[in-house]
Order: structure tokens, then sequence, then C-alpha cells
């Protein structure tokens, strides 16, 4: 696991309520994420990472390796 998908992973248990640990290839919807939560997540992970993260810049299939690799390339 890289050092992004560990520090994502902190921050999935900090903000969202996920039934168990975060799994990085299933997408966010299919993680139990609403739509509104999601966006408040990616408004937290750019703030940490300080980038720029939107759902529309994800694709359909949000998922958190989709993030982790958005985030590796700014």
């Amino acid at each position: 696991m890289s050092a992004t998908e560990t520090r994502l992973a902190e921050l999935v248990n900090q903000h969202l309520d996920l039934d168990g640990p975060p799994n990085f290839d299933r997408s966010l919807a299919d993680s139990g994420v609403s739509s509104l939560n999601a966006v408040a997540f990616l408004k937290a992970v750019g703030s940490e990472f300080g980038v720029s993260v939107e759902i529309g810049d994800l694709g359909d299939d949000c998922n958190l390796r989709r993030i982790a690799e958005h985030i590796d390339a700014q």
C-alpha cells in the first residue's frame, strides 16, 4: 500500500462510516457512501493533500484507488 493509500484509509476511518476496512477497488457508492458524503469526503481529501479532487475528475466508478492515482498524478 502506498503512502497515499495509507493516508486515504485513515481519512476514510475518520470521515466515512463503512462496515469494514476500506476496499480500494470498490466504488464509494457500492461501499454505501451517499453522494453527499462522497463530496464531503473528497473535500476533506483535497484539503489534506492540497489538491483539487472532484467526482467528475474520477469517472463514474469513483473508488479509493482512482482517488489515490489522481492525487499522485497532481
